[in-house]
């Protein structure tokens, strides 16, 4: 084996000896092309880079191409010190402060003479500043309540099919006599805004009326007199109010005018850093964030003429630290579903873009502005095992193939044994790991918790916009869209046309065939509303979702432990325990034919807007509910909710399902169970079911055995594995 050091103290003219190393890692790679190179005339054999501890700075992305990568005879292995102490780090030191004398403008008075400032390059970007204690916050306003904006004087002014007359502003209920919800703009009471000289330096952070997503958006006019906010770029969806944030859903950043101690504001025009410190001085080793992607893992794929993949590159035992956060704006078609993320994008610190047998192991991301590891495009056979993405701006992990299409390409990966917490938070809506058009992968042994938003995402909903303005749109081949589906084809996401429509499109969608299991989810969906544990959503089939649990997730903005949502078919929920859901309490959520077998869904801990089980969108028909234990903690606690809540196709019914030997039970009250049940089978299902205590040990303390004689035996539910279900694949408790 080959091995090559490099050290911070070292330089790119030694040999890479321990003691004699290389300093950068693009000195390190050329050492490694060099050696690959030689193996054409002879023996192959591994590499390794060993990186020492310390810090090492980078200043522009390690890109590793063909050239660089193992190709099936030999791995090359970037790895660190066991200890976690050999760190990469993109943050550029700060030094020079001065103390800002003079009045600043726009500063409130409180403030002034407390403020330093530091003056950095011209060109400089700076979106995240971070100190000893981890990250600072940029500064921020309170919150603000937008106000609608007038209706547009002629039918011929108003907005495009996205805006109010679109199909998803109709579902807010817009009222004509107070105004409409733009993407672009929105009101504002007075005295929610002040006049300030720096507002062309500032963002939005938006929670627009869908409370699934949010925007960071700059500002583009602000008119004091009308009241107006002129964005220049447009959020994902209408500026309206959501229920997640009623108080508030708009925030002002990056502004003098609402600097507080402990935060910071920077002005690109003139490349200086304003930072009121709490100690009355800046901390030593303040670094600003300068690059969000450190490492790419890049071959060459032409799809449907080569395939060329970068191969058997492994990094192992290094933190990634103070990355630069990205930039997205909403409503361009270039975002994955909601725009949770970007396709095909450098959103995270490592990146493997048309990469095989190529891994991340034993590694940490914590501490920045981006996201954590992402697999793009014609990524198989790659894996990320054994990490940490802890305080990160974005994602833990994305697995991101292509759009509709046919090449189904993003596959056969492995995510497994990883802890996952504190994510999301610059954008709020980040799940930690985010499938989108990839299939075959195994999502297994996560710990994920504490997040803004979502745990686990696998999605390839897409809007089937032509002007590729709406969301996913830009990424579809329509070439392979009318060539499946016929000249001119649009879907309407919101119309549900049953399994006939969904079998014609199911080839251009690649999340299938999914293994995600003994992931344990709990305290998500902290900020944002609408969103689960799980959420599957045009995803394609035979996805499996078992032996997972989901909960305690008390946030009153939780909606389902797991949601089959819109588009989503021929999907196995077996096996998994919800418990412990605050906000709508719902456990399962339907909107398609799927199969529900052996699941817990226990004690909410507030009563289910909509049931245990929800049936949203039908038709059912062919649908499994079977061996599933509903337990409730109060009779007004419904246990099957089948009122169609979504779109405008066939209602969803349980008797159009095969729903049979479920247990349904009331700790309070014995009889609700069995009320229950009566009125299923007068519809003729769950003939054989029956309202009676489960057995478990202790469930009111979290404890789901089953006792040895319990009645659950008797609907032939399995009892969970539930020692792996509650802990990491490395053995430690959770």
């Amino acid at each position: 084996m080959l091995t090559y050091t490099v050290s911070p103290a070292g330089s790119d003219q030694n040999p890479g000896t321990p003691e004699a190393p290389l300093q950068t890692l693009l000195g390190a790679r050329n050492l490694v092309r060099q050696s690959i190179q030689s193996f054409a005339s002879g023996q192959a054999e591994d590499i390794t880079v060993r990186l020492t501890p310390g810090i090492h700075r980078l200043t522009e992305t390690l890109v590793l191409g063909l050239e660089d990568g193992g190709e099936d005879r030999f791995q090359v292995t970037w790895e660190g010190s066991e200890n976690g102490d050999t760190v990469l780090s993109s943050g550029v030191p700060l030094v020079g402060w001065k103390h800002c004398e003079d009045n600043l403008a726009d500063l409130p008075i409180e403030l002034q003479g407390k403020v330093w400032m530091v003056d950095l390059p011209a060109g400089t970007e700076v979106n995240t500043l971070y100190g000893p204690n981890g990250i600072i916050p940029r500064a921020k306003g309170s919150a603000i309540q937008p106000l609608r904006m007038p209706l547009p004087a002629a039918e011929d002014d108003r907005p495009s099919r996205f805006g109010p007359d679109g199909p998803i502003a109709r579902r807010m209920h817009t009222d004509t006599d107070q105004g409409v919800c733009l993407h672009d703009q929105f009101g504002f009471a007075e005295g929610a805004l002040k006049p300030a000289a720096d507002l062309h330096e500032a963002e939005f952070l938006i929670i627009p009326a869908m409370q699934w997503t949010m925007n960071i958006l700059p500002v583009g006019q602000v008119d004091f007199a009308q009241r107006i906010v002129k964005l220049a770029r447009p959020c994902t969806y209408p500026i309206g109010i959501p229920y997640c944030a009623p108080e508030g859903s708009i925030w002002l950043e990056n502004s003098l005018s609402v600097l507080s101690p402990g935060h910071w504001v920077y002005h690109a025009k003139t490349a200086r850093l304003y930072y009121c410190p709490e100690s009355g001085t800046p901390e030593p080793d303040l670094v600003a964030g300068s690059l969000v992607e450190y490492i790419r893992m890049e071959g060459e794929t032409d799809p449907g003429k080569k395939d060329n993949p970068v191969k058997g590159i492994r990094l192992r035992n290094l933190t990634f630290t103070h990355s630069n956060r990205y930039r997205f704006h909403g409503l361009t078609g270039r975002g994955i579903q909601h725009d949770w993320e970007m396709h095909d994008a450098a959103t995270c610190m490592v990146r493997l873009r048309h990469a095989a047998q190529c891994a991340v192991e034993q590694c940490r991301f914590v501490e920045g502005g981006s996201g954590g590891v992402r697999l793009d495009l014609a990524c198989r056979g790659n894996r990320v095992e054994g990490c940490e993405f802890s305080r990160l701006g974005g994602c833990g992990v994305v697995l991101c193939g292509y759009g509709l299409s046919r090449h189904y390409l993003n596959r056969n990966n492995e995510v497994v044994g990883n802890h996952l917490h504190d994510l999301g938070r610059t954008y709020w809506h980040c799940p930690g790991i985010f499938i989108w058009q990839s299939g075959e992968n195994l999502i297994a042994d996560n710990h994920i918790h504490d997040l803004p938003y979502t745990g686990i995402v696998c999605s390839g909903r897409t809007l089937y916009d032509r002007e590729g303005k709406a969301e996913c749109s830009r990424t579809i081949d329509w070439d392979a869209v009318e060539e499946q589906c016929g000249k001119g084809y649009v879907h309407n996401v919101w119309y549900y046309s049953g399994l006939p429509s969904w079998w014609m499109r199911e080839p251009l969608m690649h999340s299938r065939d999914n293994l995600i299991e003994y992931n344990r989810i709990h305290n998500v969906m902290q900020v944002m509303g609408d969103g689960d544990g799980i959420y599957i959503s045009g995803a394609g089939g035979g996805n499996v979702v078992r032996f997972n649990v989901v909960g305690p997730c008390p946030s009153p903005t939780m909606s389902e432990g797991i949601r089959c949502d819109d588009d989503q078919h021929h999907t196995i929920l077996h096996g998994n325990l919800i418990f412990q859901q605050g906000g709508r309490a719902t456990g399962i959520t339907l909107k398609g034919v799927n199969r529900v077998t052996n699941n817990i869904v226990a004690l909410p801990l507030t009563t289910p807007v909509r049931g245990f089980l929800s049936l949203e969108t039908g038709p059912l028909n062919g649908s499994m509910i079977q061996n599933n234990i509903f337990l409730a903690s109060a009779p007004d606690q419904r246990f099957v909710n089948d009122l169609r809540v979504h779109g405008q196709g066939r209602k969803a019914r349980l008797r159009d399902t095969e729903s049979d030997r479920n247990l349904y039970w009331c700790t309070t009250d014995p009889e609700a169970g069995k009320a229950y049940l009566a009125q299923a089978r007068s519809f003729g299902t769950d003939i054989d079911s029956l309202a009676d205590d489960p057995g478990f040990v202790d469930a009111e303390n979290g404890d789901f055995r089953l006792k040895p004689d319990a009645v659950a035996k008797q609907i032939g539910f399995q009892e969970l594995p539930l020692e792996r279900m509650f802990k990491y694949k490395q053995g430690t408790d959770i």
